[in-house]
């Protein structure tokens, strides 16, 4: 069994034979595809602003781009339920959607959600609808065989096939919460919203978005995270995520140097009488963690903090000064957080010592305009152009959003900003004068 001879021999048979079977082959997976596209092409469909008196500017105010035409699937044959991206149905509460045959109907939409980019339409019809399954998106391996359906340049019922390119990209700054499935699949606006599937026609993922000046790179919404984002829309019309009150930052280099510190996020600041306050947690610590996830940047913590339930306890695996420890924590509603700030009375900026604007030039965040002289925030170093990154370990990428927080502040209240200068990100503790 181990002759070289006998081994190469075998080989070059294997290699005829192959050769003389190739066409066979090749009709089989050209065959398997085309009854792939039929199955699940019905299931897709075209989604564009429903124009009429009432219908546009209202009930779902969101930020940044306005809402356009897109793709989305039809995973509830009987309710009618449709998933897309929420930049589709962005400001509007009707949307026309436009089946494989060319028929119309309008859709309701039941909630949408900005921090994933996903919504839920609602569609009533006399005809049959033709749904598709979600596959478990955690099986999905990089160099899977994909397909994408969508509406490029409304190009309705546009077929393309690729490979899954990449897993867990994440810093792509096109939501709050990324855990990306890459794709070389041709992927180009008008496919917003459309499935990816892998052969079995089973959606691994929800395409959101390309690289404008990259080719072959687009990004796709995991499935099990879809399925976790429309059963609540679909509940609740919106979403409800934990929180856990503390700011966060990734491990230094010098951290990350030791081999007991090569995972996790570094606790930054620790938000009075937060959940976090409350289970003892501290600045330094090192959350390792989370429900047995482990933690290997802020994106995925914050990510994983979004799934959980408000009101449940989980356990926080930390490091805290070189020794581990487990940590419950009892984690309460973001919703309610940001509810009962928005509910105060909106405060001077000044009170911090300076003030903020939105920057024309930059996507988000808004920037350092001034800074007054002899203030808390002028001796603890603040600097005119400062980019504000998060306020309190939330993200905030406008001025009124900044001002939103600033509002539940109290006289001699705290507030920890992390800010971006010179491409740097800076931590500062400052303390509200008045």
């Amino acid at each position: 069994m181990n002759n070289p001879l006998i081994k190469i021999s075998t080989f070059i048979t294997f290699l005829l034979l192959a050769q003389l079977s190739s066409a066979g082959i090749l009709e089989q997976v050209e065959q398997e595809l085309v009854a792939l596209a039929d199955k699940v092409r019905p299931a897709v469909v075209s989604l564009s602003p429903y124009i009429a008196k009432g219908a546009v500017g209202q009930g779902l105010p969101r930020k940044g781009r306005p809402a356009n035409a897109g793709a989305g699937v039809i995973f509830d044959a009987k309710k009618g339920l449709i998933v897309t991206n929420s930049h589709v149905v962005r400001n509007v509460l009707k949307i026309l959607v436009t089946f494989k045959d060319g028929s119309k109907v309008v859709g309701d939409v039941l909630g949408a959600d900005e921090d994933t980019d996903l919504a839920v339409v609602q569609v009533e019809s006399e005809q049959p609808l033709t749904a598709v399954k979600f596959a478990d998106s955690s099986k999905v391996r990089i160099g899977q065989l994909v397909v994408a359906v969508g509406n490029p340049y409304g190009l309705n019922d546009t077929t393309t096939f690729g490979i899954v390119s990449g897993l867990k990209r994440e810093n792509v700054n096109l939501s709050r919460y990324e855990d990306f499935i890459q794709t070389d699949a041709s992927i180009n606006p008008g496919n917003s919203g459309g499935p990816l599937l892998n052969i079995q026609g089973e959606v691994i993922g929800i395409n959101t978005a390309i690289i404008n000046y990259a080719q072959s790179i687009g990004f796709s919404i995991p499935s099990n995270m879809v399925s976790h984002i429309v059963a609540q829309l679909v509940e609740h019309g919106e979403v409800h995520r934990g929180w856990l009150g503390v700011g966060i930052d990734p491990l230094p280099e010098e951290m990350v140097e030791k081999k007991h510190s090569r995972k996790g996020v570094v606790v930054t600041s620790v938000f009075e009488g937060d959940p976090a306050h409350q289970a003892g947690l501290k600045v330094g610590d090192i959350i390792i963690k989370i429900g047995g996830a482990v933690v290997d940047s802020p994106n995925t913590l914050i990510r994983i903090i979004g799934t959980i339930t408000p009101g449940q306890t989980i356990n926080l695996d930390i490091l805290r000064n070189g020794k581990g420890k487990t940590v419950p924590v009892k984690l309460e509603s973001k919703k309610k957080k940001t509810s009962l700030l928005a509910s105060l009375t909106p405060s001077d900026p000044l009170a911090l010592g300076f003030s903020v604007t939105d920057d024309p030039l930059a996507e988000n965040n808004p920037k350092v305009a001034t800074v007054k002289s002899g203030s808390y925030a002028d001796s603890k170093g603040m600097q005119v152009g400062d980019q504000i990154l998060a306020v309190n370990g939330e993200t905030v990428e406008n001025q009124h959003e900044f001002e939103s927080v600033l509002s539940g502040m109290t006289k001699g209240g705290s507030v920890f900003l992390l800010v971006l200068r010179d491409g740097k990100k800076i931590n500062l503790g400052l303390v509200r004068e008045n």
